[in-house]
């Protein structure tokens, strides 16, 4: 009974750890992860799911993934091609 219940509470101190370490890094070096965009792939970085990494954060995955979106058209708009 003591392994079923490891399960969903390794899962849970998981992400309160990845929480942790994301608002200590906010602290410590405020540009590394300045923004939603940046923590979530900060997250990603050591390990945790895109959608996890949204809840923990308080965001959904769609959001992250319309930012990204957004982030990827703003990124291209304006330039324009060799003549």
């Amino acid at each position: 009974m003591a392994q079923e219940a490891e399960g969903p509470w390794l899962e849970v101190i998981g992400k309160a750890l990845a929480y942790l370490c994301v608002q200590h890094v906010a602290q410590d070096d405020p540009d590394r992860v300045g923004n939603l965009l940046a923590k979530v792939k900060f997250l990603e970085g050591i390990g945790v799911p895109k959608t996890d990494a949204a809840l923990i954060l308080g965001s959904t995955a769609n959001s992250v993934s319309v930012m990204e979106s957004r982030k990827k058209k703003g990124a291209s708009v304006g330039k324009k091609g060799k003549k």
